[in-house]
């Protein structure tokens, strides 16, 4: 893993499933988290994941949260978090951001129109972000950058999304979404972002595209899908994590 992800870990799934532990780990290739994978018994999984936890919090690899302790995400439940993994009927399951359990570990697949929703026990009663409460988030389709930039308030989301746009991609592997965002916008395209905090709105400038340029209308849709990216969609209609509006300089 390349990129700092979020992870959870559950005995159990479903609503009345335990959380043993949390992280946000760090970026960086820690062959702990396979190991949790090879669990053969609930027992085994937890001293696993406590070991880890334990591990990551002394060598200063992630923000820890142990056994017992509160909620440590602003989404309410799992299907915000990067990486779920859970030890139910004898092997370890594995959920990315909840769209479907597997126990091929790595191997994620999108649910299909007859797939049953992952359910996860609420984190937390409302949406830290929006105040929506926690039962009309889990249908949202959360974007793979939310878990990194989870704490960044609007103005440095501004600037780590100005740095995903404008610098060379970090070491590994980047996520589909932004690598096909990038593709769609012309490489001597430069911006400015500001970030209003009243209306919740990154305001994005672009320079470098002529009155009447037929690429415009294209890289104000790339540019739109920014929310989706740190954030997520909700076919509800309930508000975004932010909302992005698009200038052209003159």
């Amino acid at each position: 893993m390349s990129r700092s992800t979020t992870h959870d870990f559950y005995l159990g799934r479903g609503p009345d499933a335990e959380r043993i532990g949390s992280i946000h780990l760090g970026a960086c290739a820690c062959q702990s988290v396979e190991q949790i994978w090879r669990a053969r018994s609930a027992d085994e999984f937890a001293d696993l994941v406590n070991s880890f936890l334990h591990a990551a919090e002394v060598g200063q690899a992630g923000e820890v949260t142990h056994r017992g302790r509160p909620w440590p995400w602003p989404w309410p439940t799992s299907h915000g978090t990067d990486y779920t993994h859970a030890f139910d009927t004898d092997t370890v399951w594995t959920a990315r951001q909840g769209q479907r359990w597997s126990t091929r570990a790595g191997e994620y697949v999108p649910p299909g129109p007859g797939d049953t929703p992952v359910v996860f026990p609420h984190g937390r009663d409302t949406c830290g972000y929006t105040g929506i409460y926690a039962a009309d988030t889990t249908r949202r389709r959360y974007g793979p950058l939310l878990g990194e930039t989870h704490r960044h308030d609007l103005s440095q989301l501004g600037l780590r999304i100005l740095s995903d746009l404008t610098l060379p991609s970090s070491p590994g592997p980047a996520p589909a979404q932004l690598v096909e965002l990038r593709a769609q916008l012309p490489p001597h395209l430069r911006y400015a972002i500001t970030a209003h905090e009243t209306t919740v709105e990154l305001e994005v400038e672009v320079f470098g595209l002529l009155d009447g340029d037929p690429a415009a209308d294209a890289v104000v849709q790339a540019l739109a899908m920014l929310p989706a990216l740190s954030g997520w969609t909700d076919p509800n209609g309930d508000p975004p994590r932010f909302a992005v509006r698009v200038l052209l300089a003159d």
